[in-house]
This record gives structure tokens, C-alpha cells and sequence, in this order.
């Protein structure tokens, strides 16, 4: 925690997975069904929130390329590493 209440977060910190989902795992996003590659876990504040605490995301980026989109990385499920499908 900083002085001012709010959780000290490491904005320049390397890319990461979770704890049970490592960078680079190709998981799927069950509730829009999407299928990625896992490329960052990170405390963010999505601009389009009112509330501006940071919370935890996952970044994901399609296979093969594109927009990335965000997901709660808990809602994720892994499919295994990309290229071993």
C-alpha cells in the first residue's frame, strides 16, 4: 500500500501470466467465447470506468494476430501452449 491508501503497483513490471496460467498459453474466454494468447496480467485502470482503482486484467491477442481484449484472468481457461494445437 502507497501513503495514500491505494495498492503500490509496479507499472513497469515484465509481462506475466498467472499463477496457474503462464504468458503465452493459449486460453479461451468462455463468456464471449474467444479463443487467444495469453500476454499480460496486470493491475490496469480501464479509462472507461468511473471508479479509478486499479484492478486486475488479462490481456489477451487472438491467434494468428489482432486486438487484443481484456478478460478477468480468473474467468480464463488455458487450452494449452500457442502452436501445440
Amino acid at each position: 500500500m502507497t501513503g495514500t491508501g491505494r495498492p503500490a503497483v509496479d507499472w513497469l513490471a515484465p509481462p506475466r501470466g498467472t499463477a496457474t496460467i503462464p504468458r503465452g498459453t493459449l486460453v479461451e474466454d468462455p463468456d464471449s467465447g474467444r479463443v487467444g494468447v495469453l500476454q499480460d496480467v496486470t493491475a490496469y485502470v480501464p479509462p472507461w470506468h468511473g471508479d479509478r482503482r486499479p484492478r486486475l486484467l488479462a490481456f489477451v491477442r487472438p491467434v494468428g494476430g489482432g486486438r487484443e481484449w481484456t478478460a478477468p484472468p480468473e474467468r480464463l481457461r488455458p487450452l494449452g501452449r500457442a502452436g501445440e494445437r
